[in-house]
Order: C-alpha cells, then sequence, then structure tokens
C-alpha cells in the first residue's frame, strides 16, 4: 500500500534490516517481544520489574500490611494497606534502581510517616527503614500470587474460569437484546380504548389487528386469526407511537460544526451512535420516531435523519427508509455568537444564507453546462460535484426539506421572504418560540411551528415565550407540534402533550402535536403517525389515559416488534444487578 515493499515487508536479501526477536511462537499466548530491529539497529524490550506486584510484609514496624507496587511505563506508582486499620494509603516517592527499592510513606493522625528502601532476594524484599522521629528498623517482605503476577506465572486455567460466561447482547451493553425482536406474523389488541389520531378518532373497547408489522384493522369485535398472539387491552389505552420532530440524541462526536459558518456538507447519518441506551429508555417513554438535528451554530447548519427507534440495530438499520431528507438553518443568537467567526449579526445571517443560495444556483448552471448539449453529449466535460452546494441546491428545488432554528418573529419573516424569494418554502420552524405573533404569516407561507409547551426566558431571544403559543398557532391553522430538542423530555411527551390542554387544546389534538402532526411535518404521514390500516405498526399500550402525568407504557412496538415491555424490564433490571455483581465478586476475589 505504501510502495516500499522493495525495501519492507518481507525477510530477504537485499532489504532492510526490521525485524523483530520473540521468546517463541508470537502467536502464543505468552511468548513476549524481545528485540526490536530497526535498519540493523537493536532495541531490546524491557521487561516488567520483578518488583511490582503485591508484597506481605512480615517484620519491621508494619507485620501484616499489604504493599502493592505498580510499573507505569518507567516510574511507579504504590500504595499501603495498614494491617492495623485496613486502610489503603499512598506511597510516594517509589524508586527501583539497580534492584534497589526506595518509597516514602506519609504521616497521617493514625499512623508514623516513614521512609523504607530494601533490595529484591527472589521472591523476598529486605531492607531498612527510618521513622519520621529518627528510629531506624529491619523490615522484610513476602511476594503474595495476584492478578497482578505476570500471565507467564498463573495458572492459565483458573484465568479462563474467571472470565464471565454472559450471553452477547445487541448492542453489547445493558438491556441490549439478545438477538434480531421478532416480527409475529398477528398480532390482536383486544377491548382497549385505542386513539387512532385518523377519522375513526378514539374508539372504546376496540381492537387493532397486526399483520407482519402492518396494520390491517381497527374496529370492534375483530375475526381473530388463527396462531395469532393476543394481548388484552382491558383497561389500557392505545395510540400511536410518539414522534419527536427535533431531537439531538445518539449522535457521537458531537452536533455543532463551530469552524466555518456554512457546513451544509456535514451529515448526521454519519454518526449515529447505535450503542446508546437512550434509545432503550425513549421507547420506554413511548417513543418511536425522531428526527436528529445539527447544531444551531451555523446559519446552515448539516444534514438531518430521521430514525426509527429499532433498538438492537446497527446505525444504518435505524435511519427510517421512507422519510424525505432535511437540511438544518438557524438564525439568531446561537448563530452571531460564535466569536472571530463571519457573520457576526442577524443581517449578516441573511446575507450569507442568500449568498449560499445564490452560489447554489450558480452551480448548478455550471453543472448543466458540464453535462453538454450535443447529440451524444460529445462536448460534456469533467465536473467536480460540490458535496456543500449539492443539498443546499436541493432545498431550493424542494427535493430537501429546509428546517430553520428560531425564535423571533422578525427572523421567521426574513426566512419566508428569502425562501420565497428563491421558489421554495420553508418545511418548519424549530422552536418558533414568537410564531403566535405571525400565525398567519405561517400559515400564508405554509411553513409549519415545531413548540416547545412551556420553556421561556432562558435566553434574551426567548423572554416572549408564551404557555399558549401552540393553542394559537393550531387556532390559526398552522401546521404545529411538540418537539424536546432535550433527550430526557423526549422519555415524556406525553406529559408534554398533556400539558397544552391547560391552555385550551382539545385532547385529541393535543396527541396529535407529538403523533400525527409531527408525522405531517416530516412527510411521513403515509407511513406512521396514526393507527390506520396500511400504516407502520408503531403502536403504545399505556396502563392508563395517554396524557396524564400518571400514566407509563406498558409496551413499546416498532413495525409489529415489540422493544419494550415493562414487565421484561424488571427481569432485565434484576439480571443487570445480578450481572454486575458477579463482576465485582470476580474483581474481588469474594466468594459470596
Amino acid at each position: 500500500m505504501l510502495g516500499i515493499d522493495h525495501l519492507y515487508g518481507t525477510l530477504e536479501q537485499g532489504k532492510s534490516a526490521c525485524f523483530i526477536v520473540a521468546a517463541g511462537d508470537i502467536f502464543e499466548e505468552n511468548n513476549a517481544i524481545e528485540q526490536v530491529w530497526v535498519q540493523g539497529k537493536k532495541h531490546t524490550v524491557e521487561k516488567k520489574a520483578p518488583i511490582a506486584g503485591h508484597w506481605k510484609i512480615e517484620s519491621g514496624r508494619l507485620p501484616g500490611s499489604t504493599l502493592k507496587l505498580e510499573q507505569k511505563g518507567n516510574r511507579f506508582e504504590g500504595s499501603i494497606i495498614m494491617e492495623t486499620d485496613s486502610i489503603s494509603r499512598k506511597v510516594n516517592d517509589v524508586k527501583w534502581e539497580n534492584n534497589r527499592l526506595s518509597l516514602t510513606i506519609e504521616k497521617d493522625s493514625l499512623s508514623d510517616g516513614m521512609r523504607l528502601s530494601a533490595s529484591l532476594f527472589g521472591d523476598k524484599i529486605n531492607g531498612f527503614g527510618e521513622t519520621s522521629s529518627g528510629e531506624l528498623f529491619t523490615w522484610q517482605a513476602v511476594r503474595e500470587e495476584t492478578e497482578a503476577t505476570e500471565p507467564s506465572e498463573r495458572n492459565n486455567k483458573e484465568d479462563k474460569k474467571a472470565i464471565p460466561n454472559f450471553a452477547p447482547l445487541y448492542p453489547a451493553m445493558e438491556y441490549g437484546i439478545s438477538g434480531p425482536v421478532e416480527q409475529p406474523a398477528v398480532v390482536l389488541v383486544r377491548n382497549a380504548t385505542i386513539w387512532t389520531q385518523g377519522p375513526e378518532g378514539i374508539l372504546e373497547n376496540a381492537d387493532l389487528l397486526i399483520e407482519r408489522g402492518v396494520i390491517r384493522a381497527v374496529g370492534t369485535d375483530l375475526n381473530v386469526p388463527a396462531g395469532a398472539i393476543i394481548i388484552d387491552g382491558t383497561g389500557k389505552h392505545v395510540t400511536p407511537g410518539l414522534i419527536d420532530p427535533h431531537l439531538h440524541t445518539s449522535i457521537a462526536g458531537g452536533v455543532n460544526e463551530m469552524g466555518d459558518a456554512i457546513t451544509s456538507e456535514t451529515r448526521i447519518s454519519d454518526v449515529i451512535e447505535a450503542n446508546n441506551v437512550w434509545i432503550y429508555r425513549l421507547l420506554a417513554g413511548g417513543l418511536t420516531t425522531a428526527n436528529l438535528f445539527h447544531g444551531s451554530a451555523n446559519p446552515i447548519g448539516g444534514q438531518s435523519a430521521v430514525m426509527k427507534l429499532r433498538w438492537g440495530a446497527n446505525a444504518d438499520e435505524l435511519i427510517y427508509e421512507h422519510a424525505v431528507p432535511g437540511l438544518k438553518f438557524a438564525l439568531g443568537e446561537n448563530v452571531k455568537r460564535t466569536p472571530n467567526r463571519y457573520p457576526d449579526t442577524r443581517m449578516g445571517t441573511e446575507q450569507i444564507i442568500r449568498d449560499t443560495f445564490l452560489a447554489a444556483l450558480q452551480y448548478e448552471k455550471e453543472k448543466q453546462a458540464a453535462r453538454g448539449t450535443g447529440r451524444r453529449q460529445r462536448d460534456a466535460k469533467p465536473f467536480r460535484k460540490d458535496l456543500q452546494l449539492e443539498p443546499v441546491l436541493e432545498v431550493i428545488r424542494g427535493e430537501r426539506l429546509a428546517h430553520v432554528h428560531a425564535y423571533r418573529a422578525d427572523e421567521m419573516l426574513m426566512m419566508m421572504r428569502l425562501a420565497e424569494e428563491f421558489g421554495f418554502r420553508v418545511a418548519s420552524f424549530e422552536h418558533t418560540v414568537e410564531g403566535y405573533k405571525i400565525a398567519d404569516e405561517l400559515r400564508e407561507h405554509g411553513a409549519a411551528a415545531i413548540v416547545w409547551t412551556d420553556w421561556s426566558s432562558f435566553k434574551v431571544e426567548a423572554y416572549d415565550a408564551i404557555h399558549q403559543n401552540a393553542r394559537l398557532l393550531l387556532d390559526a391553522g398552522v401546521l404545529t407540534s411538540l418537539h424536546s430538542d432535550n433527550t430526557p423530555l423526549a422519555t415524556r411527551m406525553n406529559w408534554e402533550a398533556g400539558k397544552i390542554l391547560t391552555s385550551g387544546v382539545d385532547e385529541v389534538r393535543a396527541l396529535n402535536l407529538v403523533t400525527l402532526y409531527p408525522a405531517q411535518i416530516l412527510q411521513i404521514d403515509h407511513r406512521t403517525g396514526t393507527l390506520e390500516p396500511g400504516k407502520d405498526a408503531d403502536f403504545v399500550i399505556w396502563n392508563g389515559h395517554p396524557l396524564s402525568a400518571y400514566t407509563t407504557a406498558d409496551q413499546t412496538w416498532v413495525e409489529g416488534r415489540k422493544l419494550f415491555d415493562r414487565e421484561q424490564d424488571e427481569i432485565l433490571r434484576r439480571e443487570i444487578r445480578r450481572q454486575r455483581a458477579e463482576i465485582i465478586r470476580m474483581i474481588t476475589g469474594e466468594n459470596n
């Protein structure tokens, strides 16, 4: 690969003398590398100093105490556990030179300080000590057999017995699953209160029929197909899986790219963490779908990713294949307060977005010109794809949704006018704190409003937030949704919807704020967001009224697979506690 195989890589005459010498077969556990030769120069691999390990002091001022010495590169660290009080104390100034050990023990309220020195004789240490008061003494210690001993000195069979034999999990962490979750052929939930969030409304004592991950029927007294898994829903409420249209969970390495103002080439889909326990916790709160966003430090940020919470799947499998792609924009304080970077003002934010739109249109012309116009495109020219301008051009052409972080009414008006100038529509304003001030303009433009219930005054541009924002936007005909923008908050979005009831919104519309409406904003409502035949079987079985603060999810299903079960969760918690206790027992060497 490096193009240097004429000099390196094999042991052949004429090549550079770069090789290693090992004690034996290097693929066997106990054979260490002893020498490394680089261009004919020998380098000896230093072995672990024989003084490292655990030593039992048998005589002197500290009989019965245990001295622990650990080698870290060319230096040593140590501690001593006094038999008199079983307290571990750090030892200082540990030195090992010419087969001679020296160290100091600081004086405290329970013991005298002292200096120790000694020589090593096999598995014994003999030496002298001096207390802080000047008293001299001799001391002796013997090596103890511990896990710190060299592998060649251990009993390999005993080591293998100490390895915990836990079943593999996906992901390999607490609450992971042991294998792919089965998708039953037929599932029937009977005799429940079903919130369809569709034309059927709320159905009492109704049934929900699922076949191969798809909703087949909702109604009363449905026929039970042969072999169906039947769930008794008596006293339970069933809703569509909740949807959070604005979340930053399960993203590796941060969400803000601070160096540049325009970062539309970055993609959340590249950094999704499948091994994040919050995916499981979100399922426990009834969430089944989330839109993962880039941060808000950039006028034009990164490409978003809609995620189905398929716990146990890998990162690529979490991405919802039926979702429309999106791009994050941002206005306001978060953008302009990034130091030493243009833009630093609101007017600069508008201008750099406009300039990027113009650059994308010019890029489109150059791309079309490069394709050629001849009958067989003989005059086509090489063309370099611009990964930054491509997604911006997709927004202008209506192929990618524009999601715009905004608080203030004047900035949202600016962005809508800018979008109309370039011939596209803002899909949604994120947060939309002052949306109630321009509800009519939002409706006429066709922009959706994604809002909080009661977040207010945490920064200057949030001072005018009001609890009635969602109600006023809904009444004005604006497509509106709730969001969390906060992972722990996303575990209780049904409670957030319940808060909206105090502003006068009815129960169905309140639940729509976390089911149907976010699905419409993300343009996935043809697949999810309601319990209607033909849609994905994303649903939640609640132990009470879904908008009550006293209600929790009993089961959460994603595409006909049960990915959270509260009864199973209790079993998992006990198993996790048992495994942790077993690991601790192995570490400490305790038998019970």
